[in-house]
């Protein structure tokens, strides 16, 4: 994954030659299809409520801890598969630009043969 980053990063650094293709389905090279999580879920404020008894109002609440680690751990399954997901997209990038660099030594290798 360092690599493709660094890659990225030399690719959209100022004053730097961007190269064409040999390979045109590699132009539009596809984006990772992965769903990102959203926001990370946020306790919400106390849910005042109030309650009458015996003449007296009294005023009640609490956080909603319940429902807030319910939103934590779908929040951390979606999360999980998108780490899953992105890590696969780099792997096979990863595996395309080895195929690429194994044709491209044979033919390098091949046209050096006697």
């Amino acid at each position: 994954m360092k690599k493709i980053v660094l890659l990225a990063l030399l690719s959209a650094a100022p004053g730097t030659a961007q190269a064409g293709t040999n390979f045109p389905a590699l132009a539009d090279y596809p984006v990772p299809n992965c769903v990102k999580p959203g926001d990370k879920p946020t306790m919400t404020g106390e849910a005042r409520r109030v309650v009458p008894a015996g003449g007296v109002d009294i005023t009640t609440g609490g956080r909603d801890v319940k429902g807030y680690n319910e939103r934590v751990a779908a929040y951390n399954s979606a999360l999980a598969a998108y780490s899953a997901c992105m890590n696969a997209y780099v792997d096979n990038a990863q595996a395309d630009m080895n195929a690429i660099r194994d044709k491209v030594n044979q033919a390098v290798s091949a046209s050096k043969a006697p």
